[in-house]
């Protein structure tokens, strides 16, 4: 059983990530866990004014957090009677990322999906601060962002991008090819560089990769070269049938001090088109 975990905001485009999860798995065997951490505002508090708040203070912002967890609960097990999956609710007095990493850890999560539309509207260039935080951070298992707008088609074509300037490992490729079942999907490679640009290492890593993947789909699979990031952007604007699937390496010297960024937070949201982070 495939178990999801899915961070919630209670706003209207967590709903909209969720939905589309339902739909992708919907073949699957499921548990989906809801996950909403709280904290308290603290801002302008001396110690005198902590020790004098009464329990409504400290019980209100649990309490908000299990009965907004517990309507969703209600709604998506009422509509999903009939489903293979199951739905299941966590409050937790943590920060986000503490919190997910607890989760992911304890269940053994296989997937956290989040929504991908900034708060600041549909145009904007940008993640929001908390799912920069996520892909940034959550790397213990596969990430996938879902646009508000996304829809989920019949035999979406899942497309590996990467450098290949790193070898990627077997084990991810094999898991992120359950995923491609799952959806009944088709794969495509991606090489995030000019042909004639790559090197003998990028080369060889690519055509293992490409070998891998035909052995396990039975598929001959098409190769395609974009030079750079805008005009991968450019090419995710124009397929919105299809899921963009980017590796993320493992964070250098710079990333840790949150100088740099992964190239999936640089990339930024994608109008239409789901994005897989997968971690190296």
């Amino acid at each position: 059983m495939k178990k999801i975990l899915i961070p919630i905001d209670f706003k209207f485009n967590s709903y909209d990530a969720i939905d589309y999860a339902i739909n992708f798995f919907k073949r699957e065997q499921c548990e989906f866990y809801f996950l909403n951490t709280y904290t308290y505002d603290l801002s302008g508090l001396n110690t005198i004014d902590l020790l004098q708040a009464d329990d409504d203070w400290y019980d209100e912002p649990k309490h908000n957090s299990e009965d907004n967890l517990g309507k969703l609960i209600q709604k998506y097990a009422f509509n999903n009677r009939d489903s293979k999956h199951r739905f299941s609710a966590i409050s937790e007095y943590s920060n986000l990322i503490e919190g997910m990493k607890k989760a992911i850890k304890d269940i053994k999560i296989d997937l956290v999906v989040l929504p991908g539309k900034d708060q600041k509207g549909e145009d904007s260039i940008r993640y929001s601060r908390n799912t920069k935080r996520i892909i940034e951070h959550i790397r213990e298992c596969p990430v996938m962002i879902i646009p508000s707008s996304a829809e989920m088609y019949k035999k979406p074509k899942f497309v590996l991008v990467s450098r290949f300037d790193i070898d990627l490992p077997i084990s991810e490729l094999e898991n992120w090819y359950e995923l491609v079942q799952i959806a009944k999907g088709s794969i495509k490679i991606v090489t995030l560089s000019g042909k004639e640009e790559l090197t003998e290492k990028q080369k060889s890593n690519q055509c293992k990769v490409r070998y891998h993947l035909e052995m396990l789909s039975g598929e001959k699979i098409e190769v395609e070269y974009i030079k750079n990031a805008p005009a991968l952007k450019d090419f995710a604007r124009y397929h919105s049938d299809y899921i963009m699937c980017l590796i993320d390496r493992k964070p250098d010297f710079w990333r840790k001090l949150g100088i740099s960024h992964s190239r999936i937070t640089n990339l930024g949201p994608l109008p239409s088109t789901p994005v897989i982070a997968l971690h190296r």
